[in-house]
Formats: C-alpha cells, structure tokens, sequence
C-alpha cells in the first residue's frame, strides 16, 4: 500500500514595501526643515506640537527625534527637550576631519578605478549643484554632494571606511547647509570645486587625488556659529 505523499505548498512570498513608514516619513521632512533652514540651529523642538502637525503618534515623533539625534541633527536635553545642533567650529573640524582622512584615502583606488562615466556622472553633479543652489534648495545641494563623494568612498574595496565615512553623512549635510548660508557660496564656485576633484581624478595620480580630497574637506574657513 502506497503512502499518500503531502502537497508541496507554495513558498510565502511578500510584495515590496512601496512607502516608507510614518517614522522614516517623518525623519525625512525633519531632515529636510534642518538642513534647508526652516529649522534653525538653537530652535527648541517640541514632541507634542510636532506630533500634532505630522498627524502621528508621541511615539513615532519620539523615535524620529532619537533618530535625528543620532544623526547630530538635533540635541536631546534633560528637562529642557529637545533643539536643533548648533555646530561649532570645533565639531566642524572634527567632522571634516575624519570624512577627509578617509575620503582622501579612497580617493587613491578611485583615481584608477573611476570609469569615464562615473566620472561625466560626478561632472553632472557638480553642474546640478550649482543650479540647485541657484534655486536656494540646499537639501538638494547636499544630497548631489553625497552621491557625488560616495562615487569616491565606493570605490575602495574596504567596506568599513565607507561605513565609517557614511556615519557622518547627516553631520556634514547640516554643516554644509550651515557653511553654504554663512558664505553666500555661489553656484559657479560650488560646480569648480566639484569639477576641479573630477580632473584630478581623472589624472590618474593616487597622491595629487589624495591630497585633492583632504583639501576640499580641510580647506574650509572657520567661524564659531555662537560668533556670527
């Protein structure tokens, strides 16, 4: 007598997710306000009035406004609540710093490895930042400036320097913003910049793309925001 063999089922398969969720949704429009000025350094954030605005739970805005802190976008203080990071000289420093050490040291295999079209893709950046500046947008400007450099940082094999370098991704975007604003750089000045690191680059020359990098990072003038 024959066993009777079980059905195969069907694997369980899932759609894709199509939206974010509400905190990442959050996330960004905060993000946003930060980055472009809405919200400006100092300015204290309240979680029940923002809640209120966003149509969302205190929680979701609590675990937005930890993410933000994190990020270095915002300070959680004790009794006090929260406010947007005023950054000092110091901070600026520091995170210039480190993205430039790294970055610099990326450049190296980036300058043998980048192909034409990476590099015509990074010309491309430089020329959008330019025209987004023009339309005052610094959100756009920053993240063109962070697909622009992690062409740079992807192209070194070692996955824990870009982990590290991409750790301060949110630091820099709101010290860009903030130097962008001071400065009144103008958008010919943000696309040579750019421009002028794809011609190195594209040279071929590891130690002239390294110190390229550091000094596109170290390069920057300083000024306590408290000061100005």
């Amino acid at each position: 007598m024959s066993k009777i063999q079980p059905a195969l089922s069907e694997p369980i398969t899932f759609e894709p997710v199509k939206h974010p969720s509400l905190c990442d949704a959050v996330l960004a429009d905060l993000r946003r306000a930060i980055v472009n000025g809405k919200l400006l350094p100092g300015e204290r954030l309240i979680e029940t009035a923002l809640a209120n605005q966003f149509h969302v739970s205190r929680a979701i805005m609590r675990q937005a406004l930890q993410q933000l802190s994190f990020d270095g976008l915002v300070e959680i203080r004790p009794r006090r609540g929260t406010v947007v990071t005023r950054m000092s000289s110091r901070v600026a420093r520091d995170v210039c710093t480190v993205r430039g050490l790294l970055e610099g040291w990326a450049a190296r295999s980036a300058c043998r490895t980048l192909g034409e079209g990476e590099l015509r893709r990074m010309r491309e950046i430089g020329a959008e930042m330019g025209a987004c500046l023009r339309e005052g947008d610094a959100y756009s400007v920053v993240t063109l400036d962070i697909e622009f450099h992690t062409l740079i940082c992807r192209s070194d094999p070692n996955q824990r320097l870009f982990m590290q370098w991409s750790s301060l991704n949110a630091s820099h975007a709101a010290l860009m913003s903030s130097r962008l604003a001071h400065y009144n750089y103008d958008p010919v000045t943000i696309s040579a910049l750019h421009t002028q690191l794809c011609d190195v680059l594209a040279a071929r020359d590891p130690d002239k793309a390294e110190q390229a990098v550091r000094l596109h990072y170290l390069g920057t003038r300083w000024e306590d925001d408290e000061e100005v």
